[in-house]
């Protein structure tokens, strides 16, 4: 070894050692590992909702919640996080390339969240779970994007795209190709990630008190919510 590589060596080594006395503290053994969890630092609810609603109008649902989760780290941890491209989860918009099948907010943000904890079924399944019960979307921008009125709101009961839309447009008289179904969705992009934080927040903090989710709530799919004799079958 040159002179020149024991100083570049050196100097790497030295921010390596920086870098983990930083964010040791989250997850002492992701310290120089490839794979996750990789180091978290808590983020402001209130700020990544507004963020993940802005980024939704550059690659929709799955891209905001996951890629503005991902920016915030990229500067606040580096690291790790550095090589992920955010566009990365551009394909799950619509239920996957519009098909209808996993909301998009939860695909992303399930992507996120392997990213960041070790027990990350437990953190998912208390993110879908409360998707699946509370009425959406939340979130009242300032300055709507798409549309401006009154939206309404609806509980999906389910984490799939096609229910969770339809049950809203059921309820509030929207049309699925509507503005307001743009807007719809970018508030709940809004929501998704703000609780996805709230989560990982909860579980850097110790303070997450939620249990994994039996699988027979989860596999449960009723299809007769959205097709039934009366519409075709």
């Amino acid at each position: 070894m040159d002179r020149r590589d024991f100083i570049i060596k050196g100097a790497l080594g030295g921010a390596g050692l920086l870098i983990s006395g930083v964010t040791g503290k989250v997850f002492a053994s992701s310290k120089g590992s490839k794979k996750p969890p990789y180091p978290y630092k808590p983020i402001d609810p209130a700020m990544i909702e507004k963020k993940a609603y802005d980024y939704y109008f550059k690659g929709h649902c799955a891209y905001g919640v996951f890629a503005s989760i991902l920016d915030t780290l990229k500067e606040s941890v580096g690291g790790p996080y550095v090589g992920i491209p955010g566009e990365l989860l551009e394909y799950g918009r619509g239920g996957i390339n519009g098909w209808g099948t996993i909301c998009g907010a939860l695909n992303g943000a399930a992507a996120i969240i392997h990213l960041c904890c070790r027990d990350w079924k437990t953190v998912v399944d208390a993110l879908y779970k409360w998707h699946n019960e509370t009425p959406l979307p939340i979130y009242n921008p300032e300055n709507p994007r798409k549309y401006k009125g009154a939206l309404g709101s609806s509980i999906s009961t389910s984490p799939i795209c096609h229910i969770s839309v339809m049950k809203w447009c059921e309820k509030t008289g929207f049309a699925y190709d509507s503005k307001a179904r743009s807007e719809r969705c970018a508030r709940i992009t809004a929501d998704v990630a703000k609780k996805t934080v709230e989560l990982l927040n909860a579980y850097y903090y110790g303070k997450l008190k939620a249990k994994t989710v039996p699988g027979i709530y989860k596999t449960k799919m009723e299809c007769t919510t959205c097709h039934n004799m009366k519409v075709g079958g």
